[in-house]
């Protein structure tokens, strides 16, 4: 699992569509496909994660659906 930091990075993710977990405080709170990012916030799926607060790691699709 690779942590996304760098523009170029989360750029790489959704050129790829590569499932991304989002993190806060070392949990998981959302994932999905990067949609689209921006200096300060990253949409995952349909909803939006703070760059500052959330970490975003790139990790294996979940074999079933999760909702958050």
């Amino acid at each position: 699992m690779k942590k996304l930091q760098y523009d170029n990075e989360l750029d790489n993710a959704i050129f790829f569509s590569n499932y991304v977990a989002v993190l806060k405080d070392g949990r998981m709170v959302g994932g999905g496909m990067i949609e689209a990012y921006n200096e300060t916030e990253v949409k995952v799926g349909d909803r939006q994660y703070s760059r500052k607060k959330s970490t975003f790691v790139e990790a294996p699709a979940p074999e079933a659906y999760i909702l958050f």
